[in-house]
C-alpha cells in the first residue's frame, strides 16, 4: 500500500465503475457539488486502474507531468497488489477552495469495507490541476 502511495505522489499528487460515464462532468467555476466529485472520484479511480485516463480533463501541465509511462505503472501496480475491486460508493470528506482551485478528498468505499481516499483539484475551469490515492488502512 506505501508503494500506491509514493506511485500516486509521483504522479505528480494522480482517479469506479459507479455511474461511470466516460464524458467530462462539467464544473462551474471549477467547484463541483458533492455528488458529482463523487462520481469524478469513481471515475478516476477506474481510469486509474486500467490506464485509460482522459487527459481532456486535465490542466496542460498537470498533463504534462503525467507521462504515459506513469500511468501505466500506476494501473500495473493497482492490479498487481489486487487495489482493482471496484468501490461500492464514494462520499466527499472535505472540500476547500485556495486560490484559484477548489479540492475534493472524497471516501471510495470497497466490498469488504476498507477504504480509500482520493485527492483532486480543479482550477476555476473545472480543469484537473492534480490527483492523489491515498489508503485509509492506518498502515
Amino acid at each position: 500500500m506505501r508503494r500506491l502511495i509514493a506511485i500516486a505522489t509521483a504522479l505528480v499528487s494522480l482517479t469506479a465503475l459507479f455511474a461511470l460515464t466516460t464524458a467530462p462532468i462539467p464544473a462551474a467555476a471549477g467547484t463541483l457539488a458533492a455528488k458529482d466529485a463523487e462520481t469524478l472520484a469513481l471515475q478516476w479511480f477506474e481510469r486509474m486502474r486500467t490506464g485509460q485516463i482522459d487527459r481532456t480533463q486535465l490542466t496542460g501541465e498537470y498533463s504534462a507531468q503525467l507521462s504515459d509511462q506513469m500511468v501505466q505503472k500506476t494501473a500495473t501496480y493497482m492490479t498487481k497488489y489486487k487495489f482493482g475491486a471496484t468501490p461500492t460508493g464514494a462520499q466527499v470528506l472535505r472540500t476547500r477552495s485556495v486560490g484559484e482551485q477548489t479540492f475534493y478528498d472524497v471516501k471510495l468505499i470497497f466490498p469488504r469495507g476498507d477504504a480509500a481516499s482520493i485527492l483532486f483539484s480543479l482550477d476555476r475551469d473545472g480543469k484537473i490541476t492534480g490527483i492523489a490515492l491515498m489508503s485509509m488502512a492506518g498502515d
